[in-house]
This record gives structure tokens, sequence and C-alpha cells, in this order.
């Protein structure tokens, strides 16, 4: 999976933006993020402005999609 497969969650508490995989994102709150984190919100895409772009994103949510990432890209 690439960045591009995962939506863009945020925790209300910290505010810390988190991976959550696309294809959970339609599910009820709350949701798991890649890193393990507890998300309250989903909102938008991952290499988004509310996910990568976003001011605080998860070191480990970072590392997890760019890991996923194929070579080359």
């Amino acid at each position: 999976m690439t960045a591009t497969d995962h939506a863009a969650g945020r925790e209300q508490r910290t505010g810390r933006a988190h991976a959550v995989l696309a294809t959970t994102a339609d599910l009820p709150a709350p949701w798991a993020a890649i890193c393990g984190a507890s998300v309250d919100i989903v909102q938008g895409k991952w290499n988004g402005p509310r996910g990568l772009g976003a001011a605080d994103p998860c070191p480990d949510c970072r590392r997890l999609t760019e890991a996923d990432a194929p070579l080359g890209s």
C-alpha cells in the first residue's frame, strides 16, 4: 500500500494526523491508525493537507506509508 491508499485521521486530544486504511474509513468511529493509535476523525487523504501536509503528522504513520511505497516512486 502507498500513501494514496490511506485516509487522513486525527486525534482530537492532540491534533496529530495519522494514516488510516482507506478501506476502513467508512466504518464507524473510532478508527485505528496504521501505527495503532485511536483516531477520532477521518477526513481527506493521507497524502493531502490533513495528513502528510498537516502541522503534526505522525512520524510512525509517515514511516509506515513510505516503507510500503514501491521502489522508484
